[in-house]
């Protein structure tokens, strides 16, 4: 279960459920999700058009020069864009009334889609040329066939909508297999739907479909919550955490078993028969042609590419399962959160390897999401301003290499480095300021705890290299 932020006001969770699908039911809902791709082309080729129209204009050109900090070309700069988008109707509502009229006119498409779901894949369509228009993605791309997309309703009265155990998707009922005994989900039945989701996974070469139920409330909670603070240093593939009962410094995902050569064996593998049924796409060096180009696939090459597919799967799935497991364990030592706000698109492109293995993002948002939902809070503190990995309590600030692990100052302080900046994080002040005064008070009760979470982790290495 997950907290879903909703349009409205009122806390929403998610509650997921396996749905018994046969073989026909499975077929129509290929169909249906073949329509809602063919309904998302549709509506983000339109919006990319009337955005194209927008940036053709003087005004948007001459928009563009205006300053970003000064409030008088603020305003200014809102007004433009909020009327360029009205006149060239490049706005949700627009997009929503264009994905109806898509629907209307072609009958295979009206007969599977309500127009509560179109709507909901007109506004998705729209979000994605938005992050465009907006400079957050560099290219947006549409959905190729085949692709499952999500299916999800405006309300539980709509086309789509969940009743005493069963999906109903126009003329489709399917069968959700929820457990009698399991609490969470008697909890979660108990709450109004609000609308629900009709997703779809592939595992091991098979569609197996969900249920996600968005509902009104608060979600279970398995445990009490603990209660203070407590200081988070966030690595591209390790945690320190800091608590005033409790330390411990690790890596992410530590249990994981990653298949790189088995992965890199398949990859060569699915790359070999590719060449061999498409010889005409390759130069006589080996090298591909450019172009459009037309491919054509064995069924070996589709069984590889589940494989590799099947080992992502696991591994993600695995992740998010430590992840989760990592920030309970959090919780149930305090109620608010401090921590650095990092980019993580800089760890991407600087710690590449290790942040697509360990994805420390996907982490923080675990973390936020469950503190939200059970009241808690998270302040994240500038970098730039703190500098917690150069800076002692005694107020001398020296720049280490990342090589340099221990913090070791003149003044007589000597702790691992990460487990030190989570320390310090603990004592800066709402205005995002370091406290010293607060640091050289809190530390003698705090660094037992910090040597004890070192020999903590050096016995589990020990035992580590022993098995």
């Amino acid at each position: 279960m997950m907290v879903y932020k909703s349009h409205n006001k009122t806390p929403s969770f998610t509650a997921t459920i396996n749905l018994s699908v046969n073989t026909v039911q499975e077929r129509e809902i290929l169909v249906i999700s073949e329509c809602a791709r063919q309904i998302y082309n549709s509506c983000l080729g339109e919006a990319l058009k009337r955005l194209d129209q927008i940036k053709r204009t003087n005004l948007y050109k001459e928009t563009l020069k205006l300053s970003k900090t000064s409030n008088k070309d603020k305003k200014l700069r809102t007004k433009n864009f909020k009327f360029l988008n009205k006149k060239f109707n490049f706005t949700d509502f627009s997009i929503e009334s264009f994905a109806i009229e898509t629907k209307n006119a072609s009958k295979s498409i009206d007969q599977h889609l309500g127009s509560s779901i179109c709507q909901k894949i007109g506004l998705r369509a729209f979000a994605t040329a938005q992050k465009l228009a907006l400079n957050k993605v560099k290219k947006v791309y549409f959905q190729s066939k085949g692709q499952f997309i999500t299916l999800e309703g405006k309300s539980n009265n709509a086309n789509l909508r969940y009743v005493d155990g069963y999906v109903f998707i126009g003329k489709l009922k399917l069968k959700c297999l929820s457990k009698p005994n399991d609490d969470m989900m008697k909890h979660a039945l108990n709450h109004r739907v609000k609308y629900c989701r009709l997703i779809c996974k592939r595992i091991r070469g098979k569609n197996q479909f969900y249920v996600q139920l968005i509902l009104e409330g608060i979600p279970y909670q398995k445990y009490e919550i603990g209660k203070g603070e407590a200081g988070i240093d966030i690595g591209p593939s390790s945690i320190a955490f800091v608590h005033e009962k409790y330390a411990f410094l690790k890596e992410f995902c530590e249990r994981v078993v990653y298949l790189d050569k088995e992965k890199k064996r398949l990859q060569r593998l699915q790359e070999r028969r590719r060449r061999r049924m498409n010889p005409h796409n390759y130069k006589i060096d080996g090298t591909c042609k450019m172009g459009k180009l037309t491919w054509n696939y064995s069924n070996r090459y589709i069984k590889t590419r589940e494989e590799i597919a099947e080992l992502e799967r696991v591994l993600a799935a695995q992740r998010k399962q430590l992840h989760e497991i990592d920030a309970n364990l959090i919780l149930s030592y305090c109620n608010k959160v401090l921590l650095e706000k990092l980019s993580y698109k800089a760890f991407q492109k600087r710690y590449g390897r290790s942040v697509r293995r360990k994805a420390p993002s996907k982490f923080v948002a675990i973390l936020k999401r469950k503190l939200e939902a059970q009241g808690g809070t998270v302040q994240e503190v500038s970098t730039y301003k703190t500098k917690l990995s150069q800076t002692c309590q005694c107020g001398t600030i020296k720049k280490k290499p990342l090589s340099q692990r221990w913090h070791k100052c003149e003044c007589g302080v000597i702790s691992q480095r990460d487990l030190y900046s989570a320390f310090l994080i603990k004592c800066v002040t709402q205005n995002g300021d370091l406290s010293f005064d607060e640091a050289k008070k809190k530390w003698p009760s705090i660094e037992p705890i910090l040597i004890q979470a070192i020999e903590r982790l050096k016995e589990a290495k020990k035992d580590n290299k022993r098995s």
